[in-house]
């Protein structure tokens, strides 16, 4: 094993605090350039299927990718899919969870990944649906070189620590997403509208979970490929 070579699967971050990570990263050789890293921040559903999908393609892209088990101190390796007791199961690890808790795990977890070798210690935060709100506020309390949330639920209700956002900053949403309303986004991008790196992309005919392949009845193609060509602009931009 090279000193440049980085772990996959579950890794423990932290025996004392007990702290874990889902790790996927891409394939390196001893002379290879050091790599960003990406925090990858999960839906109610668990570091799932989707999620792992998005980490391996991110991490095709060159990206290594730490998924935080963000409902760890609930249950841990939370590992869903999509029917209904598995919502109602999503549902109730959300009312129990406490997202301090968790965004002290996530920044753990981003230090540990910082520091391994072949690391370059820049660091990106991308997150879904819950995920997407912990990315922001993760991205607001913690240094990260970007930003990105895709339909991040409860924005709205946290826009005096959206202000306090240094790095680049990307909000993804469907126009047709009913569990973000449309005043919502328009707090949000009121908001936004005075931060120079900070942009909304609002996609016409684009549902809740417009991203997620796996969930036939919300993705959309052409929304996936244009916000997935908008985040690896700015993840590459801000992680080599």
């Amino acid at each position: 094993m090279n000193t440049a070579q980085f772990p996959s699967g579950w890794q423990t971050v932290s025996q004392q605090e007990d702290i874990e990570a889902f790790c996927v990263g891409p394939a390196q050789g001893e002379n290879d350039a050091p790599r960003g890293t990406v925090l990858l921040l999960q839906e109610i559903f668990g570091v799932n299927q989707a999620i792992r999908h998005v980490a391996t393609q991110l991490a095709e892209k060159g990206f290594r990718v730490v998924c935080a088990d963000v409902f760890d101190h609930v249950e841990r390796r939370v590992d869903l899919g999509y029917s209904e007791a598995d919502r109602k199961h999503g549902f109730s690890l959300l009312q129990a969870f406490n997202p301090e808790t968790a965004l002290v795990h996530c920044n753990a977890i981003s230090e540990w990944a910082r520091h391994l070798p072949g690391s370059n210690g820049k660091l990106a935060v991308v997150g879904f649906c819950i995920g997407g709100l912990l990315a922001l506020k993760y991205a607001a309390r913690f240094h990260c070189d970007a930003a990105v949330s895709f339909y991040g639920v409860k924005v709205h209700e946290n826009l005096s620590e959206l202000r306090t956002i240094e790095c680049p900053v990307q909000y993804h949403v469907g126009k047709e997403d009913t569990h973000i309303q449309p005043e919502h986004v328009k707090a949000v991008e009121e908001v936004v509208s005075s931060m120079p790196n900070a942009t909304v992309y609002a996609y016409e005919g684009a549902k809740h979970g417009f991203f997620n392949p796996l969930r036939e009845e919300a993705f959309n193609r052409e929304a996936f490929l244009t916000a997935d060509h908008r985040m690896l602009e700015l993840l590459t931009e801000r992680l080599q």
